[in-house]
């Protein structure tokens, strides 16, 4: 009897289960990379504008770097810049 496979600690019964699997992977490092980037252009855009008084010093880079984060999962959740698709397709056709 041949013994199943076993990825990231879930055995798998099935080709269609671990291609299913796989995809729902690359959907969520797809999204979670189009997140890391959005991060990061916002806040390099970030760092262009003068908050006043009150925008420098090491409680302001904090405090943008929150909001670049937070900004980024919103942006990414509605829809982001299209770049967890096009990733998404080729970690699947990599996969093949």
């Amino acid at each position: 009897m041949e013994t199943p496979k076993v990825s990231a600690g879930i055995p798998a019964t099935s080709s269609e289960t671990r291609a299913s699997r796989t995809a729902t992977e690359d959907a969520r490092v797809s999204k979670e990379f189009e997140t890391v980037f959005i991060s990061q252009f916002v806040d390099q855009m970030m760092k262009t504008v003068d908050y006043g008084p009150t925008s420098g010093g090491q409680g302001a880079e904090m405090w943008r770097s929150f909001l670049s984060q937070a900004m980024a999962e919103q942006l990414s959740e509605r829809g982001g810049l299209g770049l967890s698709a096009n990733i998404e397709q080729m970690l699947g056709a990599y996969r093949r």
